[in-house]
């Protein structure tokens, strides 16, 4: 590995670590951090219905996810509702008083994006979402450097470099105005 491969990924993961800390400090009126927020999002929006999915889309152990439920479930936010059908599995649901803190939480990440964007040019948010989605594309296990199809599949999803198809662009824009956060 080269060192421009290392600097992109310390890059990346100091970006990480100030979105997370920007997301700390401003959840804090709240009472809520950034990853509790990530789980009622997930939750709230259906990514996840139980604490396995949750660890799975999080990349959390199954320790650190009970203790984190338990202090939503504490704060009132989210509650464990046991499945009638199969009494193994337990659903998440969000707590009326979650559903009604969720959109003051939603604009909290988004001024923290906001300002972490300051000084971009829409076109270059456009680029750098397309980059991030062809490395998490890339890093997808069906991906093989090996086969050339895989190779032309990941490459059809580069920045287009001259304004672009409008109604694709439309979609996507469409698309990126349900995910603001």
């Amino acid at each position: 590995m080269n060192e421009d491969n290392m600097t992109v990924g310390h890059l990346i993961g100091r970006a990480r670590s100030a979105l997370l800390t920007g997301l700390d400090t401003e959840l804090e009126p709240f009472g809520l951090t950034g990853a509790q927020f990530a789980v009622l999002k997930n939750v709230a929006d259906g990514i996840a219905e139980t604490a396995a999915d949750l660890c799975r889309t999080m990349h959390y152990d199954t320790g650190s996810m009970t203790r984190m439920l338990d202090r939503l479930e504490e704060k009132a936010v989210l509650r464990r509702e046991r499945c009638t059908e199969d009494r193994r599995v337990v659903y998440l649901r969000i707590t009326e008083s979650g559903n009604e803190l969720l959109p003051q939480l939603r604009a909290a990440a988004v001024k923290v994006i906001s300002r972490h964007l300051a000084g971009f040019a829409p076109a270059d948010v456009d680029a750098l979402k397309q980059f991030l989605e062809r490395m998490i594309a890339n890093g997808q296990p069906e991906r093989s450097a090996g086969n050339p199809e895989k190779r032309e599949s990941r490459d059809a999803g580069q920045p287009e470099r001259s304004g672009g198809n409008p109604e694709k662009r439309e979609s996507r824009d469409a698309g990126q105005q349900q995910v603001k956060s």
